[in-house]
Order: structure tokens, then C-alpha cells, then sequence
């Protein structure tokens, strides 16, 4: 007896079996409903009994409208459902900040290398699966300093004006004005526009019209939008701090250029926020603008920047870092002159700086001139796998360029592992992967094929009984 159409009959069935279950399943219930179906007449027939008796037949008239009752009110079906929260996957196993330094290797470099690691970071911080330390929480600024001596000398002009003696008020008012000066960065403009609109109506109160105007010009530039108080000034002071405003419209403006080492710098015009450094010419009228860097990391800076008609003016402080952040610089550059720099020991200062700035990847980019020109050497390492990356080059203008940061980022994300890595190369299966029903299918299908395999290679003539191990009997 041939066993090739048993067993593909026993497999067809066997295939099969699943849903011929559920097909079986459906009928019974579909049955098990009929049944129940032809129960529910009698039931109807039934309720004619108590017709003699009137209040059983009010009864069900009163359960309907009781059973109504509930699907009334909409104020729960209304109210949105919560949507299902979707199951957060943890972090990738590579995943963790980056801290990105640059230290010169000479004295000539120095510049070159705060170049390089702005535009380094802002290049590997432009990739949406790159985390970057933020140096705002870590190095915070100082506490504003205290402007109350400038707010007690125009208290004391401000009282000196209410009782008329207006050159002793003009005078603490010019005091005032220049204390508040010597503190860009801390100075509100509005407070130190008022005390120039105080300073020009005592002024014209003692006769100096050329000195009232040029106060009143010195509010404009301090806070362009600022007004005399109707309360404190009558209308003589409004209309020649009108006649001021539009002299100072009608003259030609300047230009400035702001810039900052390190670059990007926020930058704050009048108190506003104008952009970051480096800014490109920036119209302004005439005469001296409050202007303030800040930077995480670094001292803000503030000045009164003088711009003139028809010229440009530049402005490029170099930023001096906060103690904690000088200390951090420290130890990159004593990282960039260690012995085991090139080798795959970790250095002890790399180590330091990824416990300072909470970061488990440390990029140091060192700055060298070579004969050729400037060479920047790129150094990686994971500090939670103790692996390294070396040997990648900054070519000269390629901060944000492709092939150096590109390897940078593949390795802070572990897509490069190197040959004597140990980081864990984790592949993204789907979530339907880890149900065991998948598993339970997969290994079906492969029985049933193993079993068509087998069953298409067997030879005609043979019988597969002795192939399974049951000689004589077939199938």
C-alpha cells in the first residue's frame, strides 16, 4: 500500500484541523442562538395570563420607562474615553548624553578650537537620536548684583524733584544714570529710561533745552518704547520728548555686528532677544545700545555699544567660562596630553569628565599645527563599555561636514562597534515576535513543511513505513 496519499491526506487534515474547529464552533453556536430563539415564543405567549388582572399590565408599561432612564443622561457617554496609553519601549542599550570638548594643543589654536566645538556640537546635536549634555543646568549664572545704591540715588532725585529743587535732582539723576551704566548686564532698560526722562524734565526745568533733549534721546535708545508718565509730567515735557523721538527718526542709522567666542551666544538687544552670535549688521539708530551675551557655561557680558550714523560698528567679546566649566576645560586638556590618549586604556581624566557632566559618551576633538596645517584628531569613548574610537581626522572646514562626524555619531549611537568591542549589537524585532503564539505557528509550519519535504522525496515504488521506523505497516 502506497502511503503518498494518506499522509497528504493526514496532513491536509491535520492543516486543517484549526479551522474546521472554528468553522464546527460556529454552527454549534449558531444553533445553541436558534435554540434559544425558539424558547423566547412561549415566554411572549405567556404574558397574555395576567389579562384579567389590570395592574400586571401596567407593570411593564412602568419597566420600560424605568429601563429608559439611564440612556437619558449623555454626560458619561460624552465624556471621552481615555486613549490607551501606548507601551513605552526602554532605551536602546547604547543610548546616553554626550559631552562634545575641543582643547588646543598650542597657544595658536585656541581660537580654532572653540570654533570646532561649537560647530561640532551643533553637527552631532542636529541628529534627532543624539542626546547632548546641557551645560545650562550644570553651570548656572551668577546672582544678579544688587542695583539698590542706583535705586536709592533716584529715590532721593525723584523726592528732590517733588519739592522743586531741580538742579539737586538733576544731579542725583546723572549719578544714577551712570551707576546703573557700569551694570549692563543687571540694568533693566525701562528703569534706566526713566531716569533719563526724570533727568531731561529737570533739565528743562533749569533751563537747558539741549540737555533735556539729548536725556530724552538717551530714554529713546535706552527702551524705544518708553512714554513720560502722564501723572509725574505735564504737557511741556511730552511734547519735547515728541520733538526728540522724531529727531532721532529722521537721522541716518548705523550698523553693528555682534560676535562672540565661543559663538552662539544668545544675544539681547534693549532687553529683547535679537538671535545668537554671529549676527550679521544690525540696524540701529544712533548713539549707545544696551547689548548682553549670555552663554551656559559663561560669565554673561554686557556693554553700551556705541553705533554712529552711516557706519558699522563690530562687537566680539570673548567669553570668560565659570569656574566649574574652567575646571572641566582642565581636565580635557590634561586628557589631551595623557600617555594613554591613543591606546585603548581609558584615561583617568576622561573618566573624571563623564562623572562631572553626567555623560557616558566623552568626544574630545584636540587641535594641533602640523606643517601640513591644522590637524584636529577626533577621540570617542563609551565610558559604561570602556570602548574607544580613535584615528578619525577633522579635515579643515569639515565641522559640519560628513565622513568624521558621521563616524562620531555611528559610534554614539553603536552602529560602529569595533573588533574589540563588547557593546551588545541590538536588533529591533517587532512586538509580535515575543507572543507565543507566533512561536507555536512557526513551529507548525515548519512540522508541515518538514513533512512535504520529506513526503515529495520519498520514491514511488518504496513503501515509508520502514523510513519511520514502522517496517510493513505504511502509514
Amino acid at each position: 500500500m502506497h502511503l503518498k496519499t494518506p499522509l497528504a491526506l493526514s496532513l491536509a487534515l491535520l492543516l486543517g484541523a484549526a479551522p474546521s474547529v472554528s468553522e464546527a464552533a460556529a454552527p454549534g453556536g449558531a444553533a445553541a442562538s436558534s435554540r434559544k430563539s425558539k424558547k423566547t415564543p412561549p415566554a411572549e405567549q405567556s404574558t397574555p395570563a395576567p389579562e384579567p388582572t389590570p395592574a400586571p399590565a401596567e407593570t411593564p408599561v412602568e419597566a420600560p420607562e424605568q429601563a429608559q432612564a439611564p440612556q437619558n443622561p449623555p454626560a458619561e457617554p460624552s465624556e471621552p474615553a481615555p486613549a490607551p496609553q501606548e507601551q513605552q519601549l526602554p532605551p536602546p542599550a547604547w543610548a546616553g548624553r554626550v559631552a562634545v570638548l575641543a582643547v588646543p594643543a598650542d597657544r595658536g589654536t585656541t581660537e580654532t578650537a572653540s570654533r570646532i566645538e561649537t560647530d561640532l556640537r551643533g553637527a552631532l546635536g542636529a541628529w534627532p537620536d543624539v542626546q547632548l549634555v546641557d551645560f545650562a543646568p550644570l553651570f548656572p549664572p551668577p546672582p544678579p548684583i544688587s542695583l539698590k545704591q542706583g535705586d536709592a540715588l533716584f529715590d532721593e532725585g525723584k523726592g528732590l524733584y517733588d519739592n522743586l529743587d531741580t538742579e539737586a535732582a538733576a544731579k542725583k539723576f546723572s549719578e544714577a544714570a551712570a551707576f546703573y551704566r557700569r551694570y549692563a548686564v543687571d540694568t533693566k532698560p525701562e528703569r534706566l529710561a526713566r531716569v533719563h526722562i526724570f533727568l531731561g524734565a529737570s533739565r528743562m526745568l533749569n533751563g537747558d533745552a539741549a540737555g533735556a533733549q539729548e536725556s530724552f534721546t538717551q530714554a529713546l535708545l535706552a527702551s524705544p518704547t518708553v512714554q513720560p508718565e502722564t501723572e509725574f509730567f505735564g504737557q511741556d515735557v511730552h511734547e519735547a520728548f515728541n520733538a526728540a523721538k522724531v529727531g532721532l527718526s529722521r537721522q541716518p542709522r548705523g550698523a553693528l555686528a555682534i560676535d562672540s567666542l565661543p559663538a552662539g551666544a544668545q544675544v539681547l538687544l534693549h532687553g529683547e532677544s535679537v538671535g545668537t552670535t554671529p549676527l550679521k549688521d544690525v540696524e540701529l539708530a544712533p548713539g549707545a545700545h544696551q547689548v548682553v551675551l549670555t552663554l551656559p557655561g559663561h560669565l554673561p557680558f554686557g556693554t553700551f555699544q556705541v553705533v554712529e550714523s552711516s557706519k558699522r560698528a563690530e562687537l566680539r567679546p570673548t567669553l570668560e567660562p565659570t569656574p566649574s566649566l574652567s575646571a572641566v576645560q582642565d581636565l580635557a586638556v590634561n586628557a589631551s596630553r595623557s600617555p594613554t590618549l591613543v591606546t585603548d586604556k581609558l584615561p583617568p581624566e576622561v573618566s573624571q569628565l563623564g562623572e562631572r557632566l553626567g555623560a557616558r559618551y566623552v568626544v574630545l576633538a584636540v587641535v594641533k599645527q602640523e606643517r601640513e596645517g591644522l590637524v584636529t584628531a577626533l577621540h570617542a569613548w563609551d565610558l559604561q563599555l570602556a570602548n574607544r574610537l580613535h584615528g578619525v581626522v577633522l579635515k579643515p572646514g569639515e565641522a559640519r561636514g560628513q565622513e568624521a562626524v558621521a563616524r562620531v555619531h555611528d559610534f554614539v549611537t553603536g552602529k560602529q562597534v569595533l573588533p574589540s568591542s563588547r557593546l551588545p549589537i541590538a536588533i529591533a524585532l517587532p512586538p509580535v515576535v515575543k507572543k507565543p503564539w507566533f512561536w507555536a505557528t512557526v513551529g507548525g509550519v515548519a512540522a508541515a513543511t518538514t513533512a512535504s519535504i520529506l513526503l515529495a522525496t520519498q520514491p514511488q515504488p518504496k513503501l515509508l513505513g520502514p523510513r519511520l521506523g514502522n517496517p510493513g505497516a505504511g502509514w
